[in-house]
């Protein structure tokens, strides 16, 4: 046995670190330790690093090597876990100190770095990544605005309005808005993946290079064999199932599936070409 650490990108909530394990174990290795962003093994001398790169880029995420891209991804992580900080502490603490403290390095040599690798400050990061969490929040409908400028520490409801605005474009209201317009038809993933088992869904899809491979079955698929017939998003809480999207695939020999995506591949050219699939479905 060989110890092996990773370094992995988009690798962002509790759904990933499970998947990651999962998938390891499968492929004969012994995770001693993982968190978000890395994992340490001891894994059996055949398994190389390009095997596990290929079984992890099915779920969108991403080993690093790079030592740039490897500190980028530590800042990430850094900023995910300030706003989980900010929800869960009462203690109120400095952006810039916490992210000091966590990563070991000076402030400034952190912003100068993230903002010449990522062409926005960290700044800029941590305020886009806050709307997020205020999308998200506005979805679960639990609080009204005035509770979420709270729970994120906004000095009022103002700001956060009008940073909301400034960050996406459209007010709070418009943004609630469109969330009533959007068809919700299930509660949570899980209660999708029953529904969808019980019309006979029963086969599990990932992506593999330009097509999406059968896992059951050890079948790729190209293309112009599959439809997507139906797609839904959830954002879960933190603590249940992070961000997952479920897509519903239909192949020309009649195999019906799912494929279940935990990171950001809606924006990969295989995903938009099975989505615009879909529109012309419904068009």
């Amino acid at each position: 046995m060989k110890t092996i650490n990773l370094n992995i990108k988009n690798m962002v909530c509790q759904s990933c670190i499970l998947v990651v394990r999962n998938e390891l174990q499968s492929l004969g290795a012994f995770v001693s330790t993982i968190r978000l962003g890395h994992v340490t093994m001891h894994a059996p001398e055949s398994l190389t690093k390009n095997i596990i790169a290929q079984r992890l880029s099915s779920y969108g995420l991403e080993m690093l090597e790079d030592k740039e891209q490897i500190f980028m991804e530590e800042i990430k992580l850094c900023v995910q876990q300030y706003l989980e900080k900010l929800e869960s502490s009462s203690q109120e603490i400095k952006f810039s100190d916490f992210l000091a403290h966590e990563i070991g390095k000076n402030y400034n040599f952190i912003s100068k770095h993230f903002s010449k690798s990522q062409g926005i400050t960290v700044e800029t990061y941590y305020i886009n990544k806050r709307v997020d969490r205020v999308k998200e929040l506005l979805k679960y409908d639990e609080l009204n605005l005035s509770e979420i400028a709270i729970t994120l520490r906004y000095s009022s409801v103002h700001y956060l309005s009008s940073q909301f605005k400034r960050v996406t474009g459209i007010s709070v209201s418009d943004y609630k808005e469109e969330m009533r317009n959007e068809n919700v038809y299930y509660k949570n993933l899980s209660e999708a993946i029953d529904n969808f088992r019980e019309k006979g869904y029963s086969y599990n899809f990932n992506k593999k290079n330009d097509c999406l491979e059968c896992k059951d079955l050890c079948v790729s698929y190209p293309i112009d064999d599959l439809n997507m017939s139906e797609v839904y998003r959830f954002h879960e809480s933190k603590d249940a199932a992070g961000e997952s999207t479920l897509y519903s695939i239909e192949t020309k020999d009649g195999l019906r599936g799912l494929l279940i995506d935990i990171s950001n591949m809606k924006n990969n050219e295989l995903f938009e070409k099975l989505s615009i699939k879909l529109d012309k479905k419904y068009s």
